[in-house]
């Protein structure tokens, strides 16, 4: 009898739709979260330092190769949102509410942090689902993802109350200004991630692919 196998090598639809399914209901639940508690900023960001823990401890012993970019990421990620809030928050283009005499959350870094992570697992289930092998074609992917799943993150929180940009142009209370600059963030955090992968050969299926399509084609050849 002839045994019928699922040609794994062709793009599943299904699955794409479960990935972007699942992780709009994980900015939903995030949105709300910190927009119904974010005059509790101190116990947002504490259970949000605990989950980022967990999130690397799990990625970590799910694949050490893994984790390790995860860790770096997620630091390079928090640290330079950071470096971001504080300047918007200086020259007032934006500010939190309900926070006192504070005018900087205890939350945002490890938010930033685990959006490094949010974002990079949904590129690599996407990548994975859609098997995309072009650079081109996961390049603009990734420019799908960093304009529509942050600015939906931020359309919730806001129209929760829990801050306020000050520039014109805005989409349900989103400017369009800063929805360029969340693409530029986190392209630019994705850049430097595969230079860092490809620098200290770190294989990684997003940022730096260890069975390249380029690759396994010269190796046929030879």
């Amino acid at each position: 009898m002839k045994q019928i196998t699922a040609d794994t090598s062709k793009p599943s639809l299904k699955k794409a739709q479960e990935v972007i399914s699942k992780n709009l209901l994980k900015i939903l639940l995030a949105g709300v979260f910190i927009g119904a508690l974010h005059h509790l900023d101190f116990a947002v960001g504490g259970f949000l330092a605990i989950y980022l823990g967990y999130s690397l401890y799990k990625g970590w012993k799910n694949d050490p190769e893994e984790g390790r970019v995860l860790l770096t990421g997620a630091i390079i990620s928090g640290a330079l949102g950071v470096c971001c809030e504080l300047w918007g928050i200086y020259f007032g283009h934006w500010e939190y509410h309900d926070l006192g005499q504070r005018e900087f959350p205890a939350w945002l870094p490890f938010a930033w942090a685990l959006a490094f992570t949010f974002i990079y697992r949904l590129e690599k289930n996407l990548f994975s689902a859609m098997r995309l092998t072009n650079d081109k074609h996961k390049w603009l992917l990734a420019l799908l993802v960093v304009m529509i799943f942050p600015t939906l993150g931020e359309i919730i929180t806001i129209n929760m109350g829990v801050w306020t940009y000050n520039w014109p142009l805005q989409l349900f209370g989103v400017p369009l200004l800063a929805i360029f600059l969340l693409m530029v963030f986190h392209s630019g955090v994705n850049l430097l991630m595969t230079w860092i992968c490809k620098y200290r050969s770190w294989p990684n299926e997003v940022f730096n692919p260890k069975n390249d399509h380029r690759t396994t084609v010269s190796s046929v050849a030879k």
